[in-house]
Parts: structure tokens; sequence; C-alpha cells
């Protein structure tokens, strides 16, 4: 009788016991390098990574989808999640442009002086573009000594 009675418990006390989790319910991003080229028509562009043999076609928000048309030819890393028919971005870095390295960042004034904010840290430059006063507050992508000059630069997302 006293386990006809303990019966009713003991089964809702199993049903309430949850197994313990194994996996990590938050998803990482995922990160890919190659070389940004814009396909298709001005009314309708396609962006796509290429490294090495492959090809990756991307998915970005808008503002990102802009950023990235004005990259064809530059080689970046994007950071994203990996479906099976696209890499959606995230965001993303340049890296090298015509073979040579390129910092990426947004340019300051600092004190009278053009600095590159970059996710490193803050980079004074040393005898940049004259252009580049123009553009404070652009993000861009620059090469070449960065202290002395002289440099090569890109715009990503122009200056509001």
């Amino acid at each position: 009788m006293v386990l006809g009675a303990l019966a009713p418990f003991m089964m809702v006390a199993t049903a309430c016991h949850h197994a313990p989790r194994t996996s990590s319910a938050v998803i990482e991003p995922d990160s890919l390098r190659g070389i940004v080229s814009v396909t298709g028509t001005a009314f309708e562009q396609r962006l796509v990574l290429r490294s090495g043999n492959s090809s990756t076609p991307l998915s970005a928000s808008t503002s990102d989808s802009a950023a990235l048309s004005r990259m064809g030819g530059v080689e970046v890393l994007v950071i994203g999640t990996r479906s099976p028919n696209f890499f959606r971005v995230e965001h993303f870095t340049a890296l090298n442009v015509g073979g040579s390295p390129v910092v990426d960042g947004v340019l300051r004034n600092d004190g009278g002086r053009l600095a590159l904010e970059t996710t490193g840290g803050t980079i004074l430059l040393g005898n940049p573009p004259t252009a580049l006063r123009d553009m404070i507050g652009a993000r861009i992508w620059i090469g070449g000594p960065l202290d002395r000059g002289p440099n090569s630069y890109g715009v990503i997302v122009p200056a509001r």
C-alpha cells in the first residue's frame, strides 16, 4: 500500500528531471578568408568570396552588402554563419589589396593629425594623402608605410 501511494510521486519526480545539456545553445561565428568578387548587373549584384578553387556566395545586411560591393578585388576576412547555400556575413575586415597588407579602420582627427581607429587601437598616420582630410568618419583601408607614406587607400563606408 505504501508503494502504491508513493508511485505517483516517484513518476512526477522523474518526469521533472532534465538531462544535463551537453552542447552549447550559442552558435559560434565562423570565418572565411578570400577575395571579394562582385558579379551580376547594377540592378542585381551578387557578392562572392573566392578562395583558391572555391567560391562562396555571401549574404549580408543592406549596409554591409553596400560596403562589400566596394571591396571588389580586396582580400577580406568575413565573420558570420555558414549555411548550405551561402555565408551570412556579420562583419568583415580588409586584409590585402593587390597582395599588399592594408589596415581597416575609421578615419579620425586626433588633434589636427589624421588617425585610423582600428579594432586593435588607434594608429597615427605620418604623411597621409591630402584627400583623406575631407573623409573624417569614413571607414577606409589604407596601405603602405603608415608612419611616413606614401599610402594607397580605398573607401569602405563613406563619411556621413
